[in-house]
């Protein structure tokens, strides 16, 4: 069955149907969505008050330690560890903050654990999520299609603490610490591991605990891992590159990030990858805590000396800790930081502006929230926000009342706009962020009115610093180019049966509903 749909030319768009699909392009079809007309249910989403975001898990128990990243058509996945054993939940929200999922999060995997430790969460092109986690002693890595099934599960050895991220080639990566090393696995698509019994990255007479995974070029991958010869000597970064193969075309103990100082202890700082192979870090050292910055090349070639370049020229009067970095629209690196006048209450969150390892936001810095005498401010958060960057951070005006703000930076250092994002009562601590494809992004956080009960919160702000949703548009504009006509059913028609693209009424499947809301919305 051929039919002809008229689109804003003078001849339609011929688009060819299989014979299942005749009845439901029916005037009975056609007239039932006009009827229906797109799902109108009263959802949760990103909220516009302060006082009020969006409640992503608030049980009786401890929900904590949250991760964000990319999912379909703009939205975000959203981890953590919920229950009385910290089960690993996974829930999936569109591009507004409505949940994907009908029944909202899903449990990954029950656990009786009495503590917790780190984990991590990745994404594909393809919009499956994966999960690397401890599991009693073993490590697993699980991955999650569109809809919550799961798609496999895999064992990746015995240790603690897994990490994963998606290689640019699309195969899903994993490390954790086993021993006093780091072991590294690659999969494919359908689970398959490439490497063996993984990739060991260790140094004789030393630890090597991973810190982070992000992926490089080629398939490649970057390991960061804190170093230590002695429980009480200093700690380094090193960072390992392992090809998709599984060499490692680094020094074979990795780089060393930075070579003076010592980060405090317990402290795996993340880093992020800097489009070109390679990798820009950022960590605080201890005695004194001041906060520094790396670039790491895609050879493996430290690029801002052997030690990094401290965000500020001065290294007394002000504990600088807790950094955090993104890269901007114009190719700059943005750190920003919480700032403290020791034996004070004066506290502060300041950022710093780096071209090609040069300071542009002088020698202190740019105020972010200048020093003032008050309870505490922290967990300063750097976002990519449209072509610029944002930092989100904690102001807290008591011990037991956390308030979430938000500043955006102009290319100068000043600021830009200042909004709340989160308000209402309680702590509010680990922040994690997403840009997202609207040009915001996302900030998830854990809290509540004591720090022993604890939900798990998301909200979302624009690039010029409005909080919410981003602007509707039309679900069934699959493509995207602003109307819903003959390339958006071929789309539709295309995935018929599966999940992802087409699933315009999110319940999983391309089906009839789906095909009624899209003819409803033709040429809106």
């Amino acid at each position: 069955m051929t039919i002809r749909l008229a689109g804003q030319g003078d001849s339609g768009h011929a688009v060819r149907m299989p014979q299942q699909f005749s009845m439901l392009v029916s005037g009975l079809a056609l007239a039932a969505a006009l009827a229906t007309g797109f799902d109108q249910r009263a959802e949760a989403q990103y909220a516009t008050s302060p006082s009020s975001p969006l409640a992503i898990s608030a049980t009786a128990t401890d929900d904590v330690q949250p991760k964000v990243v990319d999912a379909p058509d703009g939205g975000k996945y959203i981890s953590f560890l919920s229950g009385s054993g910290y089960d690993i939940r996974l829930t999936r929200l569109n591009a507004d903050g409505t949940s994907a999922w009908s029944g909202g999060s899903v449990l990954v995997e029950d656990r009786a654990l009495s503590s917790t430790t780190d984990y991590g969460l990745s994404s594909d092109a393809l919009g499956n999520a994966y999960l690397c986690f401890d599991s009693g002693a073993s490590i697993k890595l699980v991955s999650i299609d569109s809809t919550g099934a799961v798609r496999w599960t895999r064992t990746v050895g015995s240790g603690s603490v897994g990490r994963t991220t998606v290689a640019s080639d699309g195969a899903a990566w994993a490390c954790f610490i086993e021993g006093s090393a780091t072991r590294v696995q690659r999969y494919t698509a359908d689970g398959t591991a490439t490497l063996g019994t993984g990739v060991l990255l260790s140094e004789t007479g030393a630890s090597m605990f991973s810190a982070d995974i992000q992926p490089s070029i080629g398939g490649a991958v970057i390991v960061s891992c804190v170093r230590y010869t002695t429980f009480t000597g200093a700690k380094i970064l090193r960072a390992h590159r392992v090809n998709a193969d599984g060499t490692k075309p680094w020094a074979a103990i990795g780089t060393s990030v930075f070579t003076t100082g010592s980060l405090q202890f317990g402290n795996f700082p993340s880093f992020i990858p800097d489009g070109a192979g390679g990798a820009y870090f950022s960590w605080y050292a201890t005695s004194p805590l001041q906060s520094f910055v790396q670039r790491v090349n895609d050879a493996g070639a430290v690029q801002y000396g052997t030690s990094g370049i401290a965000v500020t020229t001065t290294t007394t009067g002000a504990e600088r800790v807790s950094p955090s970095i993104a890269l901007g629209g114009d190719g700059r690196l943005y750190c920003f930081w919480s700032q403290h006048t020791p034996n004070s209450s004066i506290y502060g969150v300041y950022g710093q502006c780096f071209a090609k390892g040069a300071r542009v936001w002088g020698n202190n810095g740019a105020a972010v929230e200048p020093l003032a005498t008050t309870y505490s401010r922290s967990f300063a958060t750097a976002a990519r926000v449209g072509a610029g960057v944002a930092c989100f951070y904690d102001d807290s005006p008591s011990a037991v009342q956390d308030n979430i703000e938000c500043a955006g930076m102009a290319a100068d250092g000043t600021v830009s706009w200042r909004s709340d994002v989160a308000n209402n009562s309680g702590v509010k601590y680990r922040l994690a962020t997403a840009s997202d494809a609207a040009g915001g992004a996302v900030l998830v956080w854990q809290g509540g009115v004591s720090t022993g009960a604890s939900d798990v919160f998301a909200g979302r702000i624009a690039e010029d610093g409005t909080i919410g949703p981003p602007p509707a548009g039309n679900p069934a504009d699959l493509d995207g180019d602003g109307t819903v006509g003959a390339p958006d059913l071929s789309l539709l028609l295309g995935n018929w049966g599966d999940a992802g693209v087409g699933d315009i009424d999110n319940d999983g499947t391309v089906g009839a509903a789906d095909l009624a809301l899209l003819l409803a919305a033709w040429m809106s």
